[in-house]
């Protein structure tokens, strides 16, 4: 029992010797070739058992000379594999040198049986063609099916109909001949195809592969950085009394708000997939500015004086200069734009009795428009070292009387189509 294992176990490592991927592929310098190195090892042992049949055959027939070309092609295919599965970077050198046979095979065939090739040799190169026609849908697959057998269906009637062979043998019937014409050029086709095809089928799997790593990391990044985002807005909105969750509930009514818009169809020009990312994402810089109020003012408890109120209207303008200032290598210019809008316009009034500027309507910026509505409603129903907090019902009713006037008609129409909603994200997340 031990013994058969024990043979088993050898006969199981020359296989995978021959027909497994190199060890050196997990080599991270190396790692990238995988893809092609492994069609390619598979490639070399198909021609190599191919050429060992026909050696066999000749050997049979009593043919010398095609047993000495088909044992030096034996040995050349040997040599390839073993040195693509021991040497690093050997690939390229194993298929010139691949090339280089098959170059020399072709001369000495011609030298020596009067192989005469013609036009029709150019039908093998719509096999690589038709490998690459795009895999999804059935006309593409029904006519790559269709390059594949009319190539091969015309070449070989035109080898075998114009005799381009000779056998220099007369001993070989033309029978014979002919047979081993058909066989190896089917097989030859068949390696070829299976060769593209698997190499083709690798690339794309090193091609998705590496798309999904880079979504990945692309993902991590954007995480990490909506974190750092949030992270330190906490710490500012912190400052003046408020919670975390300040910038939670408005982030969530911002992204309830703007998906809303979108299911309506409002803004159609505006709100795009990435329009909406990046006003989302920007949600929590709206107060940003406010690092630059002194706590004296920030959290001041009774009313504040007119001097002690421009200073806080100075946050907007502030916030802006510090996105811009703090985010200036960013390469995302949309948001970007987008940031420095929400935190310089969200104080601005649909009737432009608003802050820094005082512009009215569509000359507010979509995004901050959107920023308007949710901080305003969250500052209400937040309670505060200086107010109490409001029902959300009152609340509601403010926004509805304020339509036209702070606010944006359409976007108040929005945000009372989701008014269940919002309930649901201020109780969820109440202080």
């Amino acid at each position: 029992m031990a013994k058969k294992q024990k043979s088993t176990a050898k006969k199981n490592s020359v296989i995978n010797f021959f027909t497994g991927t190199p060890t050196y592929n997990d080599d991270k310098d190396y790692s990238e070739y995988a893809y092609f190195s492994a069609p390619l090892n598979m490639f070399f042992l198909a021609c190599l058992v191919l050429h060992a049949i026909y050696m066999g055959i000749f050997s049979y027939m009593d043919i010398p000379l095609m047993v000495a070309l088909d044992g030096v092609c034996v040995a050349l295919y040997a040599a390839f594999v073993i040195i693509l599965k021991n040497v690093k970077g050997s690939w390229i050198f194993c298929i010139v040198a691949s090339a280089l046979e098959i170059y020399v095979h072709q001369v000495c065939t011609v030298r020596f049986f009067g192989l005469a090739p013609g036009f029709h040799y150019l039908l093998i190169p719509l096999i690589f063609i038709s490998i690459f026609i795009g895999r999804k849908g059935k006309f593409f697959k029904k006519l790559q099916y269709f390059i594949i057998v009319l190539s091969y269906s015309s070449f070989l009637f035109l080898i075998i109909f114009f005799e381009d062979y000779s056998a220099i043998y007369n001993s070989l019937p033309h029978t014979i001949n002919t047979i081993l014409i058909l066989v190896n050029c089917t097989i030859s086709f068949l390696v070829t195809g299976i060769f593209i095809s698997r190499l083709v089928g690798s690339l794309d799997e090193k091609r998705s592969e590496l798309d999904t790593s880079v979504n990945e990391k692309v993902d991590k990044i954007e995480k990490m950085q909506n974190q750092i985002i949030i992270s330190f807005a906490n710490i500012i909105e912190a400052r003046d009394g408020s919670t975390g969750k300040h910038v939670k509930r408005t982030s969530l009514y911002v992204e309830a708000l703007v998906r809303e818009l979108k299911r309506n169809g409002d803004f159609a020009d505006i709100l795009d997939d990435d329009y909406m990312h990046d006003t989302m994402l920007s949600a929590p810089l709206h107060d940003i500015g406010k690092i630059t109020i002194p706590d004296a003012i920030l959290t001041k408890a009774g009313r504040l004086t007119q001097t002690e109120f421009q200073k806080i209207q100075m946050h907007t303008i502030n916030g802006k200069e510090i996105i811009e200032e703090a985010m200036s290598d960013i390469e995302n210019e949309g948001f970007l734009k987008v940031a420095k809008s929400v935190a310089l316009y969200h104080h601005e009034c649909w009737d432009g009795s608003g802050y820094p500027y005082g512009i009215a309507g569509e000359e507010i910026p979509l995004c901050a428009r959107i920023m308007t509505i949710a901080d305003y409603f969250d500052a209400l129903v937040a309670k505060r070292s200086y107010k109490a907090a409001l029902p959300t019902s009152v609340v509601f009713d403010n926004i509805v009387e304020m339509r036209g006037k702070k606010f944006d008609p359409t976007v108040v129409d929005a945000f009372l189509r989701i008014r269940d909603q919002i309930d649901e994200i201020a109780k969820a997340n109440a202080d």
